[in-house]
């Protein structure tokens, strides 16, 4: 069982999800990002509540930082979002935002 959140909010949107993503969530995933990609604004993705992310899953989150890396920034990755992208040798290529304190919104590259 998974869920995932996408809310407009003062900075461009945030996309919160928790639970187990696996084959089966894929198409929800996709939407999710299309989604906030449509938007045209920047996109917070909040990983902390995950825990189970399969490799078809981490790749997807993988893909989308990169080609999408001027607009999305993955936030607070659990332990098993870590451990799958360790898993595919891909923990260089993604960014996460790990300050748990900051409050002003996360700096996008211009790229």
């Amino acid at each position: 069982m998974f869920g995932i959140r996408v809310e407009e909010n003062g900075y461009g949107t945030t996309i919160g999800m928790w639970g187990e993503f696996d084959v089966s969530s894929l198409p929800s995933l996709r939407e999710a990002f299309d989604e906030a990609s449509a938007s045209g604004g920047p996109a917070v993705v909040d990983l902390s509540g995950i825990t189970f992310l399969d490799l078809q899953s981490a790749r997807e989150l993988v893909v989308r930082s990169l080609i999408q890396a001027h607009q999305l920034v993955f936030e607070k990755p659990s332990p098993d979002v870590l451990a799958s992208i360790r898993a595919l040798g891909l923990e260089d290529r993604t960014r996460a935002w790990n300050d748990l304190d900051r409050e002003e919104p996360p700096v996008f590259s211009e790229a």
